[in-house]
C-alpha cells in the first residue's frame, strides 16, 4: 500500500510538473500574442495619426491658398479703385490748371 501511496504521489506530482510546464508556455504564448496585438496597435494608431496630419496640412493648404487668393483679389479691386480715384482727381486737376491760364 505505501508503495502505491508513493507512486499515485509521483504520478500527481508529474502531473503537476507538466500542467505547470504547459501554464508557463500557454502564459509565454499570451504574452507574445499580446506583444504582437500591441505593436499592431500602435502601428495602426501611427498610421491613422500620419494620415490626419496629412490631411490637415492638405486642408490648411487649400485655405491658404483661397485666403490668398481672396486677399489677391481685394488688393486688385482696391488697387482698380483707387487709380480710377487718381485718374478722375487727374483730370480735375488738369481742368483745374487750364481754367487758371486762361
Amino acid at each position: 500500500m505505501a508503495k502505491e501511496t508513493v507512486e499515485a504521489i509521483r504520478k500527481a506530482e508529474a502531473l503537476a510538473a507538466q500542467m505547470e510546464k504547459e501554464a508557463l508556455e500557454k502564459k509565454e504564448k499570451m504574452i507574445y500574442q499580446a506583444q504582437n496585438n500591441a505593436r499592431e496597435l500602435v502601428s495602426k494608431l501611427i498610421k491613422e495619426a500620419e494620415k490626419k496630419a496629412k490631411d490637415d496640412i492638405n486642408k490648411a493648404e487649400q485655405e491658404r491658398e483661397l485666403i490668398l487668393e481672396k486677399a489677391s483679389e481685394e488688393a486688385k479691386q482696391e488697387a482698380d479703385l483707387l487709380l480710377a480715384m487718381a485718374k478722375k482727381k487727374e483730370q480735375s486737376a488738369i481742368d483745374l490748371v487750364i481754367s487758371n491760364i486762361l
